[in-house]
Order: C-alpha cells, then structure tokens, then sequence
C-alpha cells in the first residue's frame, strides 16, 4: 500500500524513536536474563542428594510438622517407615489414609513408622487443616521444598514409599495402589522380608 509519499517503502521513523524502542526491547532482555539467573540460583540452592529408587538408600530430608518441630528421615532410620505424599486436594487419597490407619492397627506394638509428607504446605495452617479434615493420627510434615520434591520425584500424589530398617526403599508406588498391594509391601518391611 502506497505511503503519504507515493512509494511502497515503509515511513521513515526517527531517530528518537528507533533509540526508545531499543531500550525497551533491552529493558525486557534484561529482565528475562534476570528472572533466569533467579530460577537458576534457586535450583542450585536446591540441590538434589539423589533420586528415589527401589533398592537405594532413602534420600534425607528434614521438614516441620505443625509445630514447627523439626523432623528427620535419619530419626527414623532401624524403624520400617512408610512415607506418604499427599496434598489438600487429592479426593481419592482418603482411601490411602485408611490404608495407613489399618497398617497402624495391624502393626501396633511395633516399631512401624509411618510419615505423612503435604507437599502443598511450607508452614503449619495447610497441615493442620487436613490433619483435622482427615483425623489423621500420624506426623505430618510440611513437604513444599524443591529438593525433596525433585528427590522424590513429586509430580503428582500419592506416593508411596515402603523404605526398610536399613533405611534402602523396598517399594515406591507414583500413582494410586491397591490395598493388596500395599498390605503386602507394609508386611514385607515390618516383618524384614
């Protein structure tokens, strides 16, 4: 389409202009190379110490319940623990819970350890909210920190993780698990089998 000057050539734009358009454009890079080197730096701080898989070590972690008490998986450790992710809105997760409350039933007078982790929560309100909704019985711990959820590979819930009195994860369940199945693997940590 012709311009005001009868030619097809773009208008001509001055100087001024092309120099604040510039600036906004770096202004923006700027911005972007800064928002990068935070996320970098933040996944540095979050260093992972390894990734949870069956037949290793369970990796450690240290996270507060409602409280603000502080607990560790190392505490633990010579206990067969079951470690359970979950968060406020996961409906069909009431189902493990119940799991859970059998397990501490049937293992009672044993040194079973069962660890709740909400991965939505960093401070007590979340946790105690779902403690409540759920009477839930067990620790449970504020679970939102990106080494422990990389660790984990916490993408979705539940997880279920089965670790042994050697503290070596005997069976990792990322998605919904039978009460067959879960029976079987609580059984095989408590009784060493």
């Amino acid at each position: 389409m012709p311009n005001d000057y009868g030619s097809n050539s773009l208008p001509f734009t001055p100087m001024g202009e092309v120099k604040s358009t510039m600036a906004i454009v770096l202004k923006k890079i700027c911005l972007i190379a800064i928002c990068g080197l935070m996320i970098l730096a933040n996944t540095r701080n979050a260093t992972p110490q390894s990734v949870a898989e069956v037949g290793q070590t369970a990796p450690p972690f240290t996270l507060a319940d409602e409280f603000q008490n502080l607990h560790s998986l190392e505490d633990y450790l010579g206990k067969p623990i079951i470690l359970y992710f979950t968060h406020n809105m996961c409906h069909y997760c009431t189902q493990i819970i119940a799991f859970l409350k059998r397990a501490q039933t049937r293992y009672q007078g044993t040194d079973l350890a069962i660890l709740t982790i909400n991965v939505w929560a960093d401070e007590g309100e979340l946790i105690k909210r779902y403690k409540e909704a759920y009477d839930l019985p067990f620790p449970m711990l504020a679970g939102k920190n990106p080494t422990l959820l990389r660790n984990y590979e916490v993408n979705y819930v539940p997880i279920i993780a089965f670790i042994n009195r050697e503290g070596v994860i005997q069976e990792l369940y990322h998605h919904y698990i039978l009460e067959t199945d879960f029976t079987k693997s609580a059984w095989a940590i408590v009784d060493g089998k």
